[in-house]
């Protein structure tokens, strides 16, 4: 177990108007590249329904719908509504739902011209029926998935690959968004993840974040983020542990603070670049090298200290972590879309110059406003975060 410790991070008394000046002078140039897929909500009636003559079983009405960018097309949501250009690279079927999926993307306004339209491919779709909850709500009955039965084809990938490769430069930052477990027919495959970090590390200048749920290990030369359980569930997972469905991890691992360095640790070494841990409520805590003499195990309040960009992958590289606090936010709220709201302020907040360890601090403030925006996958503006850092 590591005997590393924290040290706590004062957010700067200055960050709201340095963030107030710094986003009225530049709109960063985003990309979002990965899994993308399309929410299509279906609001039933039971009071319509009817018994089908073909088959005398019950034939659930639909009365109305809503369909939305989810996935990568959440992150550039978040990202488009902060202010950024944002621009998609992935990859839909030829058919009615990636036609949907493309209309919403353009309707938030992001660019897809990086996408890449299959006859080949299903678009990934998750199907919500929602029924009335008797208090005029709705309740989200049992989704149907729709995803690829079969690997992408090679064609495909190597547009998306091409597309990506020649407009990579442009960009200030990246989010890698790989979205779906294993055993799911996607754009990822060892080959895709080489590739992203043969790219990252030909652009030193453009910033990569990966959010993976199930393989944050396989990523070099990008900021790797997860939460804190897919954290240990990926180092047990590199310790011959099985690895788990994210519906299946259980315990205290937002608060099990020293399992959490032991793999924050381990996993920025091994990936060469820092780590971002995600805990809720708690915060989260930055894995790097620290870019100060700042003694890591000190506990003293961090202030103008923060983590390099690159985390050497030397055994014997001294790994600083900064305990990142949280903005408390009161019931009711609803933590869906959460991680890509993080991803998203994240690398805006970074495009914009922040540190590493403020980007994280301001990542949290954007995922505590959008969480308590219920009924909806919420969203944040500039001005509600200078509004919240301000109170």
């Amino acid at each position: 177990m590591s005997d590393l410790m924290p040290v706590p991070f004062a957010p700067p008394a200055d960050l709201a108007d340095r963030l107030a000046r710094l986003a009225a002078a530049k709109t960063p140039k985003i990309a979002v590249i990965g899994d993308f897929c399309l929410d299509k909500y279906l609001f039933l009636s039971p009071e319509l329904n009817e018994i089908s003559v073909e088959t005398g079983k019950t034939a659930f009405q639909i009365r109305a719908r809503r369909v939305f960018a989810g996935a990568g097309g959440t992150v550039a949501n978040n990202l488009r509504a902060l202010g950024a250009a944002t621009s998609c690279f992935g990859i839909v079927g030829d058919d009615g739902d990636g036609f949907e999926l493309l209309k919403a993307l353009r309707g938030i306004g992001a660019d897809v011209s990086g996408m890449v339209a299959s006859s080949e491919v299903l678009t990934s779709t998750y199907v919500k029926p929602t029924s009335p909850d008797g208090d005029g709500g709705w309740v989200e009955e049992n989704r149907y998935d729709v995803r690829n039965p079969g690997p992408f084809p090679t064609a495909a990938v190597d547009a998306l690959k091409e597309n990506f490769r020649k407009r990579v430069a442009e960009f200030d930052a990246v989010v890698v968004l790989e979205q779906f477990p294993p055993g799911s027919e996607t754009t990822f495959s060892p080959d895709f993840r080489a590739f992203l970090a043969d790219v990252a590390r030909a652009n030193p200048d453009v910033f990569f974040l990966c959010d993976s749920r199930f393989f944050a290990e396989s990523y070099r030369e990008t900021l790797v983020k997860c939460n804190a359980n897919e954290l240990l569930d990926v180092f047990a997972t590199a310790r011959g542990a099985d690895r788990k469905r994210e519906t299946t991890l259980t315990g205290d691992a937002e608060s099990n603070v020293a399992a959490l360095c032991e793999a924050g640790a381990w996993l920025a070494k091994r990936n060469g670049r820092p780590v971002l841990a995600t805990r809720g409520a708690l915060g989260s805590l930055l894995f790097g090298v620290a870019q100060t003499d700042q003694t890591p195990q000190t506990s003293q309040t961090a202030k103008a200290s923060d983590v390099a960009d690159i985390a050497p992958s030397a055994k014997n590289a001294q790994i600083s972590v900064f305990a990142v606090p949280p903005r408390p936010v009161e019931p009711p709220f609803d933590i869906c879309g959460a991680g890509d709201a993080t991803n998203a302020g994240f690398v805006f907040a970074r495009s914009l110059g922040f540190s590493l360890v403020e980007s994280a601090f301001l990542a949290g403030v954007v995922s505590s406003i959008t969480i308590k925006q219920l009924g909806v996958t919420g969203t944040a503006t500039v001005e509600q975060i200078v509004a919240a850092l301000t109170e």
